[in-house]
């Protein structure tokens, strides 16, 4: 884990900052343009139940958004302060704990979707209108790329708390 330390120790911290925060705040808007370009497309059906699908499939996305949050950010807070610390060895072992907590994780919620989605959708406010929909939307959104998805954005932050911000 090479980090950098040059932004840290001597870079202004309203300098450090924005170098940090320009590309988390892009790249968290890209994400809201992809989810808006899918409401677009999916609006341009002219099929109100699927426009409702996929608003009751993204709440289930946004859960992954909060896992990946959850190891990425908390992680990667951690790893900052070792690294300020000179603890480099600990900051590779929270790394690699924040990577693989994250798959873990996420498979489990994987699987909980998967094995329980008609509970989960119906709770969620599915009809039987908009259910077949979700259904298909939470396979492929939420189960098929929940990892995928999950870990890019862990990884992401993780990259960010070492100095790597415009590489995230």
């Amino acid at each position: 884990m090479e980090n950098n330390t040059e932004l840290f120790e001597n870079t202004p911290v309203p300098k450090a900052l924005a170098s940090l925060a320009i590309p988390t705040i892009i790249s968290q808007l890209i994400v809201m343009i992809y989810n808006m370009a899918d409401t677009f497309f999916i609006g341009q059906t002219n099929d109100p139940y699927k426009v409702a699908a996929l608003s009751i499939t993204y709440v289930l996305f946004f859960m992954l958004n909060a896992t990946a949050n959850l190891f990425g950010i908390g992680g990667g807070s951690l790893i900052s302060r070792l690294l300020g610390q000179k603890k480099t060895e600990e900051a590779k072992a929270v790394s690699s704990f924040s990577f693989y907590g994250t798959i873990i994780v996420t498979a489990v919620y994987c699987l909980i979707c998967l094995f329980f989605m008609d509970p989960i959708l119906k709770a969620m406010g599915a009809s039987e209108n908009t259910l077949g929909f979700s259904k298909d939307y939470t396979l492929w959104v939420v189960v098929v790329g929940g990892i995928p998805a999950s870990l890019s954005m862990a990884l992401s932050q993780l990259l960010r708390s070492e100095g790597h911000g415009g590489k995230a």
